[in-house]
């Protein structure tokens, strides 16, 4: 059996390594640290069976490669530090089998890969709770940008300040400022902190 395994952080895949072959003695690995070299590994003839991917992949929070997984009928397990609602909500569209996150406890990992194997959908106690929670929060949506807006906030989450932002994008201060102010109230973002938080969580 072919097991990828998307994570940019080589600890965690050979934690990962570790478990799977506790339980799928005969596993062998198709490691990758970013989604260019997942796709590429999934394009090559060689079958993949299962994957076990991260979401946060060093700029934000991805979905894509959970998508393509379902578009090509590969059962998959996200293995992520990241839960909320909104995200369970997100990956319940693409179909996810298996959700563990990575702050539980180790043995939870172990399960979700048992189940995995096993064709049956497993998630954590930690994501079944926050998916089950009756407490009202606001919760980290994907954000509903103009091109304009999703260009400001691009270059303003590289760090930059506004002044500089307004020069590299040739435009004036006032209206960057307007740009933000109104991205702001479109998404229902209480301050800046919040919308490039936002920003940098699902964006690349």
């Amino acid at each position: 059996m072919n097991v990828l395994i998307l994570d940019d952080h080589e600890a965690i895949r050979e934690i990962v390594k570790t478990y799977t072959l506790k339980v799928l003695p005969s596993a062998d690995f198709i490691e990758c640290s970013n989604i260019e070299e997942a796709k590429e590994a999934l394009s090559k003839p060689i079958r993949i069976d299962y994957v076990i991917c991260d979401l946060e992949l060093k700029t934000g929070c991805s979905i894509e490669f959970p998508d393509l997984c379902r578009h090509e009928k590969i059962p998959f397990m996200v293995y992520s530090s990241h839960v909320n609602k909104e995200l369970i909500k997100e990956l319940e569209n693409q179909r996810v089998r298996v959700y563990v996150s990575k702050i539980s406890k180790i043995t939870y990992l172990q399960q979700g890969l048992e189940e995995l194997f096993k064709g049956r959908n497993y998630y954590c106690p930690l994501v079944k709770e926050t998916k089950d929670s009756k407490e009202r929060f606001k919760e980290i949506a994907r954000l509903d940008l103009t091109p304009g807006q999703r260009k400001v906030l691009e270059v303003l989450a590289k760090g930059f300040n506004r002044k500089d932002a307004a020069e590299m994008l040739g435009m004036k201060r006032s209206t960057l400022n307007n740009q933000v102010h109104r991205a702001r109230e479109a998404n229902d973002c209480e301050d800046f902190p919040e919308i490039l938080r936002r920003f940098q969580f699902w964006e690349h």
